[in-house]
């Protein structure tokens, strides 16, 4: 599912202009192109090259991946970006961070960075079912960066459009995308959500 998803992402950049690949993503402060950097220097940059530049930012993980992505985006032309991405994809390229992430963690990232990119474009897809309930079924135990976990603790959420709930507690429904983006830390849409759980959901993304 997770070159599944990839491969739906490749195919995508090849359908944006100039102008798309420079708007703003879901991410704050980050563009179209910066969001791709970023999954590209997951698969390509080995692992000791990315602690040196973590440590080069006092090990803040957050900065460095900003700064490092927007310098790649800045540094690569559209056409270059969507190419390293299609040789990932086509290739099965796996070096650094990415051979150490499952694969439905895998998922829920290229996932949401698919909606990132997808949604402030104005570019909606039909979302397929199989890799949006995977997703969902792995995001509320995934912490570490993702942050997840921490997100979903104590509240019920119940999906409007799928068979599909988890946890227990105050509930948060909507529609099953809307709750992974929120899962994921997009706050954009929140107000897509409901339900007496939604109070405590906003404060998470919030803080």
């Amino acid at each position: 599912m997770r070159l599944d998803e990839m491969g739906s992402i490749a195919a995508l950049l090849h359908e944006l202009d100039a102008e798309q690949w420079d708007a703003a993503s879901l991410c704050e402060g980050w563009r179209v192109r910066d969001v791709i950097s970023h999954m590209c220097l997951g698969y390509t940059t080995p692992m000791p090259k990315m602690v040196a530049l973590i440590a080069k930012r006092s090990f803040n993980i957050d900065r460095a991946s900003k700064e490092e992505s927007i310098a790649f985006g800045d540094a690569h032309s559209p056409a270059e970006l969507s190419s390293i991405f299609d040789r990932i994809h086509r290739d099965h390229v796996r070096k650094g961070i990415s051979r150490l992430i499952p694969a439905k963690e895998a998922l829920v990232d290229h996932f949401t960075h698919h909606q990132d990119i997808r949604r402030p474009l104005g570019l909606p897809r039909e979302l397929p079912t199989d890799r949006l309930l995977a997703a969902l079924e792995a995001a509320p135990g995934i912490g570490g960066l993702l942050k997840a976990k921490g997100r979903a603790k104590g509240l019920r959420f119940v999906a409007s459009d799928l068979d599909w709930s988890w946890g227990d507690g105050p509930e948060v429904k909507g529609n099953a995308e809307a709750i992974l983006l929120a899962l994921g830390g997009r706050p954009s849409v929140l107000d897509e959500l409901g339900g007496d759980g939604l109070p405590a959901l906003r404060e998470r993304l919030a803080a």
